[in-house]
C-alpha cells in the first residue's frame, strides 16, 4: 500500500495538468488504482483518494464522469463526499449511483429527492431498499411515473401517512391503483379505500391480482350494507359515501371521533351516512337535521347517539349552515345539549322510526 500512496502522491502533484486530455487520464489511472481492491483500503486511505478525484470530477466532461459513476456505484466504502457530488450531478451521472450506491444514506436520498429533478426521483425509487423517510418524499414530489415505480418496488417501505398520500394520489390513475393494489404492505382500511372507490372493471382486476382481498366477503359485506340502506331508504345501490361509512363500520372505525373528523375535512355526505348509521335511523332524517337552521333536529340525534359534549360542539361549529348563528344562540343551543338526557333521545328517535315505517305501509 506504501507504494500505492506513493504514486498517489505523484498524481495528485499531476492534478495541475491543464489540459482535458491529462486530467481524463488521470482521474481514469487513480480511479483504476482505487478499483484494484477498495475493500482493502483504511478510511484514511479511501479519503485520499477521493480527494484526488473529487478534485478532478467537476473538470471533466460528462461522459467521464459518467463512467466513474458506474465504476464506483457499487463499492460499499467509496469516498463518500464523491458519491454525493456523482449524485447530484446531471442525471446521466447521478443514475448509477441513485440506483446503486449504498454509501447515500437515508438522509441524503431525501435532500436530493428535494432539490433534483423528477428523473432523479424515479431512479432513487427503483433503489432495492428504499426508507420511508424518503418516500415519504417521493410519494408527496414526485409524479406518476415515480409513483409507478415505488408501487412495483417491494423494496420501498412506507410509513401510515406515506401510505395515505400515496393511496390519495392514486386514486385517478387506474394503472398505478392496480399497481398499488397488489403490494402487500397497503394497511387494511386504505386497501378497501382503493377497492370501494374504483370501477367494476377495475374492482375485478384487483380481485385476480390480490389474493388478500377475499370476493366472498366483498359480496357478503356489500349485501348487508345495501339491505340495511335499502330498508332505511327504499333503494337498491350504495352511494360512495354509504359504502365508505359501511367499510369503516366493519373495521370498528365508526364512531363520534370519525364523524367529527368528516365534518373537520368537509365531507358531509359521508357524515350524514356516518351519524345515519351510528344512530341507526334514516339518513333522510339525518341530512335534514344537518340542514336545518335551528340544529334541534340534529341535537336529539346526535345526544342519541351518546357523542361527547365537545365533540358535538366542535361538529355544530363546523357545520354551522346558517352563517346567522351568533356566539349567543351557540351556547344556548350547547346548554341545550348538556341538559337532554340520553335516553330521552332514543325514545325520541324510536317515536322517529316508528312513524317513518307507519308513512311507509301507508
Amino acid at each position: 500500500m506504501a507504494d500505492k500512496l506513493s504514486h498517489l502522491e505523484d498524481l495528485a502533484r499531476l492534478t495541475k495538468e491543464n489540459s482535458a486530455d491529462g486530467r481524463q487520464k488521470l482521474l481514469h489511472e487513480v480511479t483504476e488504482m482505487f478499483m484494484q481492491s477498495p475493500d482493502t483500503l483504511n478510511e484514511r486511505e479511501v479519503a485520499h483518494f477521493g480527494e484526488i478525484m473529487g478534485s478532478m470530477v467537476n473538470q471533466v466532461e460528462t461522459m467521464v464522469r459518467q463512467h466513474l459513476s458506474e465504476t464506483i456505484a457499487s463499492v460499499g466504502n467509496a469516498p463518500r463526499d464523491l458519491v454525493l457530488s456523482l449524485a447530484n450531478d446531471e442525471l446521466e451521472v447521478a443514475l448509477p449511483m441513485l440506483r446503486n450506491s449504498t454509501v447515500l444514506q437515508d438522509e441524503d436520498l431525501v435532500a436530493i429527492a428535494e432539490q433534483q429533478s423528477q428523473e432523479h426521483l424515479n431512479a432513487i425509487a427503483q433503489r432495492e431498499s428504499v426508507g420511508e423517510s424518503v418516500t415519504d418524499v417521493l410519494v408527496k414530489k414526485g409524479d406518476d411515473t415515480v409513483l409507478g415505480s415505488l408501487a412495483v418496488n417491494n423494496g420501498a417501505q412506507f410509513s401510515r401517512r406515506g401510505m395515505e398520500t400515496f393511496v390519495e394520489r392514486a386514486k385517478d390513475n387506474d394503472d398505478l391503483e392496480l399497481s398499488l393494489s397488489k403490494r402487500t404492505d397497503v394497511p387494511a382500511d386504505l386497501a378497501q379505500d382503493m377497492f370501494w372507490r374504483v370501477s367494476d372493471a377495475l374492482r375485478e382486476k384487483i380481485l385476480s391480482a390480490n389474493d388478500s382481498l377475499d370476493e366472498s366477503q366483498v359480496d357478503e359485506l356489500m349485501l348487508e350494507a345495501e339491505k340495511w340502506f335499502a330498508e332505511q331508504k327504499g333503494k337498491g345501490s350504495l352511494d360512495p359515501a354509504e359504502k365508505f361509512i359501511v367499510r369503516k363500520e366493519k373495521l370498528g372505525q365508526l364512531d363520534a371521533a370519525l364523524l367529527l373528523g368528516l365534518v373537520r375535512q368537509d365531507k358531509i355526505p359521508e357524515f350524514i351516512a356516518g351519524l345515519a348509521r351510528l344512530a341507526n335511523i334514516n339518513t333522510d332524517i339525518v341530512r335534514q337535521a344537518v340542514f336545518d337552521a335551528e340544529s334541534e333536529k340534529l341535537t336529539i340525534i346526535c345526544k342519541a347517539a351518546d357523542i361527547d359534549f365537545d365533540v358535538f360542539g366542535e361538529i355544530v361549529y363546523c357545520i354551522n349552515l346558517n352563517e346567522q348563528t351568533d356566539e349567543k344562540d351557540m351556547n344556548a343551543l350547547l346548554g341545550v345539549y348538556g341538559r337532554i338526557d340520553t335516553q330521552m333521545a332514543q325514545r325520541t328517535l324510536r317515536f322517529l322510526r316508528t312513524r317513518l315505517n307507519l308513512q311507509k305501509k301507508m
